[in-house]
């Protein structure tokens, strides 16, 4: 699979191969058309968000009744984050996230907990492993997921500190950015044929 160019250094995440006598599962597919990552950071008098739009993701699911059951991982185009300012775009990808070194990062879910059936979806706590910079962490965050035929909607947003991923802590001019972000991301994932 190949899209926006980044897949082709083997940024795509994928999904293992399912045995054959697995029960069959359904695939969902991110749509990169409606689905994107933000990220809000802070600095005295000056905070900032970037986003990106350059994601790619796999869903499977054996019953969405059963979501304990659910595998899934999401790629982003470390060098697609952009805060609106192309100084600042510039500084961000070479000098912190070093993205040259570190093209991408990577979220490999591990395990859902605490289901909760809402109107028309569902809450509940993903567990799995974030790559970033090198560095690989378990994090643990709420998601609230919503359905509507084919289509999956996910929600969430998790805080990180910069310094667990080994990334310099940004300085413009006199101000320092804080350690703490808030990752937010609003994906869409729709079911493969």
């Amino acid at each position: 699979m190949v899209v926006f160019g980044f897949a082709e250094a083997g940024g795509a995440c994928e999904l293992p191969p399912l045995p054959e006598t697995a029960k069959p599962r359904a695939t969902y597919r991110l749509d990169e058309t409606k689905s994107v990552v933000r990220f809000d950071a802070k600095a005295f008098m000056h905070d900032f968000t970037g986003k990106t739009f350059k994601l790619l993701g796999s869903i499977r699911v054996g019953d969405l009744d059963r979501l304990p059951d659910v595998e899934a991982c999401v790629t982003i185009d470390a060098a697609s984050l952009e805060t609106g300012i192309a100084t600042r775009d510039g500084i961000m990808r070479d000098d912190h996230l070093e993205t040259a070194k570190f093209p991408t990062i990577d979220f490999v879910l591990k395990k859902v907990e605490a289901v909760s059936r809402q109107s028309g979806g569902w809450d509940f706590t993903a567990r799995g492993n974030l790559s970033l910079h090198g560095v690989s962490r378990e994090i643990i965050f709420p998601v609230r997921a919503h359905q509507a035929g084919d289509i999956v909607r996910l929600a969430a947003e998790v805080p990180l500190k910069m310094t667990d991923y080994r990334i310099r802590i940004p300085t413009f001019l006199f101000f320092t950015v804080e350690d703490r972000v808030v990752v937010r991301f609003d994906v869409t994932a729709k079911r493969a044929q």
